[in-house]
């Protein structure tokens, strides 16, 4: 299971059943801790739907207290290739 999280202001941002675009960071420890990939993923209040935890923070840095389960279901490339 990977922890996620992700920064938004309202949760109004996070509707439920719906393919989102979102920048999230991991939170799962060792090296690679915090660090930020641009993803498509789907949501679900419901804990066990999918296999991964997402955490929400809002603007100022407040956790929020509503966890989701979260499923990625691709990286979304940010930069060309040729770039890369």
């Amino acid at each position: 299971m990977n922890q996620w999280e992700v920064f938004v202001m309202d949760l109004a941002e996070l509707p439920e059943g719906t393919e989102l675009e979102l920048s999230v960071r991991t939170l799962n420890p060792g090296l690679k801790k915090y660090t930020y990939q641009r993803v498509k993923a789907e949501l679900s209040n419901a804990l066990d739907k999918f296999p991964d935890r997402l955490q929400v923070r809002f603007g100022r840095g407040q956790l929020c207290s509503q966890q989701f389960s979260i499923r990625i279901i691709e990286q979304v490339q940010r930069m060309p290739a040729k770039y890369l």
